[in-house]
């Protein structure tokens, strides 16, 4: 059925209802949008989500839905980042029951159509702590309107998921609530018992409102991949470890993170410490029963929690090892081929140039008297000469806060997508593509010295919609159209070797002349240029895979290494980078 653009797009969703949505006049009415289309209810809080029931007549999908409880005051760089208010009102932005929805981005004339599309799905960032598909950033049109220009249509897909205390908080406490909840349930379902894991069960369930649903919209549910920066490429990076998410999507793309740039916790003990500190600044007193001490705080209100929040901007949520979802570690998982879908077909992850410049403050060391304690929480004692050796040793503040810029950036972020490299480099049947990104923004580095490529300044040429065109020059806008070619292609590809990205098919590490692997004081004469490189020169061109060197890579096994066995051993909250900074039992 053709599209009349002088009436509202409606598409009937078998066995659910219909949607009247919008076109968008900025693109000449090419891209239809659905937006607040809800593909989940949470009933209660601190359980699974239930799937959304059918709803009578036609669901205006013209507005953007509510977003998850998340803090509600941004600073004025956040602000400027990401095109929100410097102020939320939790009331009327918020919803923790409806914040499950779902927006959609596709080019009109497939409305009422049968074809049958590719399909991105977004997953956003906020160091599962705050963000939503409403962010002005995160507005798809844009991106649609290039792929239909290029002759690539695609469908793309945003998805909410529950933040912070909400969707990420566990203790033993709650454990206890899940096991109870569990066995009165006549008829269980494999994540019933989970517990700290429920926003990323709510990423699973709208992957599977996708699968579901998105033939509806024009768009082929087997041909789905999911797209995720920072908190988001880290979400990602789960979804592949979890077998029950195997099957819902066949390639990725990974901005800035993975599993292992948030480790899972453990409910006992940093789950613990968030759980304790919650119940103290509810005033629920220490000697209630545990179940007690978890129905009093469903109780209080939402905006409570968001209260803390706001005082508390350095803290970041993690999932939890709370062996339902997640049974062992990811740090061991992680680079293990065997951990992923064998059905997986292709993966695209990168990092930006300067990941570390926007974290010393929050994960790294700002002067000598810190530095110290960051060390120790990145190896042992006896690994001491070995990371001087690499990285050496800081006389001032200003040397401490450059080499915290390092080890964050290549600690928290380009190790872990060498892992995922090397476990898609070694899977049955995936591609890898990787690439680095090295452009910086003429106006945020005007107003921010230094900042560089910082973590997510890709996201304005991904989306290079008129939040991001606000900060980007005519040069970089143009440079704009070409990133998104690139992910474009990935997303809209038959097959990973019939597309003309590079892909990884040589080593992943620069290799002597003798064709082996460089070692400690080897210099590397050969380096296979497979990784697509978005240069600061506004090209993109190709260079070296790996940027890491050999002794560097050694010396972040070890580290991920020590900081698992630390925390299986009882002190996960003494090692590895400080994600709740100044929170203390």
């Amino acid at each position: 059925m053709a599209h009349n653009q002088d009436t509202a797009p409606v598409v009937s969703i078998p066995n659910l209802g219909s949607v009247r949505g919008v076109f968008n006049n900025d693109t000449d009415n090419k891209v239809a949008k659905f937006l607040n289309v809800p593909f989940a209810v949470v009933e209660e809080r601190w359980r699974p989500a239930t799937k959304v029931q059918a709803w009578d007549g036609v669901r205006d999908a013209t507005k953007l839905g509510p977003m998850p409880p998340q803090q509600t005051e941004n600073n004025a760089f956040l602000s400027m980042f990401l095109g929100v208010p410097e102020k939320f009102v939790y009331d009327e932005d918020m919803s923790e029951r409806d914040c499950l929805n779902c927006n959609i981005f596709m080019p009109a004339s497939a409305v009422g159509s049968s074809e049958e599309l590719p399909v991105l799905v977004w997953i956003h960032g906020g160091g599962m702590r705050n963000g939503a598909n409403a962010v002005p950033l995160y507005e798809c049109s844009d991106l649609v309107l290039e792929s239909i220009d290029q002759n690539k249509p695609m469908i793309v897909v945003t998805l909410n998921y529950r933040l912070n205390y909400f969707g990420f908080l566990s203790s033993k406490e709650l454990l206890l609530d899940a096991q109870r909840h569990t066995k009165a349930l006549p008829d269980n379902q494999w994540y019933d018992g989970s517990v700290g894991n429920w926003g990323i069960l709510d990423q699973i369930l709208g992957l599977e409102w996708i699968r579901d649903h998105i033939g509806a919209f024009s768009g082929n549910p087997s041909r789905v991949t999911i797209l995720g920066e920072s908190g988001g490429s880290i979400a990602v990076s789960y979804l592949h470890l979890i077998p029950q998410a195997r099957g819902l999507f066949r390639r990725s793309i990974l901005q800035s993170g993975a599993a292992s740039t948030m480790p899972e916790i453990y409910p006992e003990q940093e789950g613990q410490v968030m759980f304790d500190r919650l119940c103290k600044l509810c005033e629920i007193p220490e000697d209630l029963e545990p179940l007690e001490k978890v129905e009093r705080l469903r109780r209080v209100r939402g905006e409570k929690f968001v209260e803390d929040m706001n005082a508390t901007p350095f803290i970041l949520f993690r999932p939890s090892l709370d062996g339902v979802v997640f049974r062992k570690d990811c740090r061991m998982m992680v680079g293990d081929a065997e951990s992923y879908d064998p059905q997986l077909e292709w993966v695209m992850t990168g990092n930006t140039r300067d990941e570390g410049t926007m974290f010393v403050a929050q994960l790294g060391a700002s002067t000598l008297e810190e530095y110290d304690a960051l060390i120790s929480r990145l190896c042992p004692l006896s690994s001491r000469p070995q990371f001087t050796t690499i990285f050496g040793a800081p006389s001032t503040d200003t040397e401490v806060q450059h080499l915290s810029m390092r080890l964050t950036g290549d600690g928290g972020y380009r190790f872990p997508t060498l892992q995922i490299s090397e476990a898609i480099k070694a899977h049955p049947t995936a591609q890898l593509t990787r690439y680095h990104f090295d452009r910086h923004t003429e106006k945020i580095e005007g107003m921010m010295p230094g900042m560089g490529a910082h973590h997510g300044v890709d996201l304005f040429f991904v989306f290079g919609n008129a939040t991001a065109r606000g900060l980007l020059n005519k040069e970089e806008k143009v440079f704009a159209k070409k990133v998104q070619a690139v992910w474009i292609e990935f997303v809209t590809a038959a097959s990973p070797m019939a597309s003309t990205l590079p892909k990884v098919l040589g080593s992943l590490y620069p290799t002597t002349s003798s064709g082996e692997g460089v070692g400690a004081g080897e210099e590397a004469v050969v380096a296979e240029k497979e990784a697509i490189v978005f240069g600061d020169d506004l090209e993109v061109t190709r260079g070296a895979v790996e940027r890491l060197s050999a002794e560097e890579i050694a010396f972040w096994w070890k580290s991920y290494a020590y900081a698992a066995e630390q925390a299986r051993l009882g002190r996960a909250g003494d090692v590895g980078f400080n994600l709740a900074k100044g929170i203390k039992p």
